[in-house]
């Protein structure tokens, strides 16, 4: 019964299958070859004032190989203020990712990804950038029979596009995914529940306009992320609230209040 129930929990993390994974970074764990991910996700930014960002983000994963992925991101915006709302499709991201170093042991497993890719100018200067940016990191994974730990850094060159140029951006963050329902798994376990526990420390460069730099904008931002997730073979559910406990920002920088996230992955 034991075995039957570890062997489920280790499959899910092997296969390819729905797995769990950070809410808000990616992870090192596979892809099965010619598989799909398709993962639909809402979120809310809220920034202090009147300004609210919606966005439906849709993104296709397909298994390449056991080793390599490819991503593609596509968003669809809302900018909600007091002067008005505007939408319309954001910028799109494709990026490659590359499993380097690989150890499965019994109950669990260890993985390294290098990724690397772009951003493509997709959206109308409301809802994106005009410009095509690159972006790249490293993603490691620990995963085993009752939790999974996966922690990234990576960095975004970002480009001048009709006299305006975003401040680069540099992030780490780190994710831990718990079991908490069922606490024992058992040989008929076909589903769990994650509580999840996340930190996001972003920097984001000043902007320029007319390479000019603009004084009142980039900063360090430090999230904290509780959330859930309902983990079963084929798909994934999942809530998270993004909590800014730090924000040191350049003057009078846009501040978050929050940032919500709830989803669906499915593996096809």
């Amino acid at each position: 019964m034991k075995f039957a129930a570890a062997f489920f929990a280790f499959y899910l993390v092997l296969s390819g299958n729905a797995h769990a994974a950070p809410l808000t970074f990616n992870t090192a764990l596979p892809v099965s070859k010619n598989e799909y991910i398709l993962r639909e996700q809402l979120v809310v930014n809220r920034f202090e004032g009147d300004r609210t960002r919606t966005s439906l983000v849709s993104t296709v994963v397909y298994g390449v190989s056991q080793k390599f992925a490819l991503f593609g991101t596509l968003p669809y915006a809302n900018i909600n203020t007091s002067t008005g709302n505007t939408s319309g499709f954001g910028d799109t991201r494709i990026f490659g990712r590359y499993t380097v170093y690989q150890n499965d042991f019994q109950g669990g497993t260890f993985r390294i990804a290098p990724f690397a890719g772009a951003k493509l100018p997709t959206s109308s200067n409301a809802t994106g950038t005009a410009s095509w940016d690159v972006f790249g990191g490293l993603v490691a994974t620990y995963g085993s029979v009752d939790w999974e730990l996966d922690a990234q850094l990576s960095y975004q060159i970002n480009n001048q596009a009709n006299q305006f140029e975003a401040g680069d951006i540099s992030r780490a963050d780190v994710s831990l995914q718990y079991r908490i329902v069922p606490s024992k798994l058992r040989a008929d376990t076909n589903s769990f529940i994650n509580a999840v526990m996340e930190a996001n420390l972003i920097h984001a460069g000043q902007n320029k306009i007319n390479n000019v730099t603009n004084l009142n904008s980039g900063g360090t931002t430090l999230f904290v992320v509780p959330g859930l997730q309902y983990v079963t073979e084929r798909y994934i559910a999942e809530i998270g609230l993004q909590i800014p406990v730090i924000q040191d920002l350049y003057d009078i920088a846009a501040a978050n209040d929050y940032i919500f996230r709830t989803g669906l992955r499915f593996n096809f």
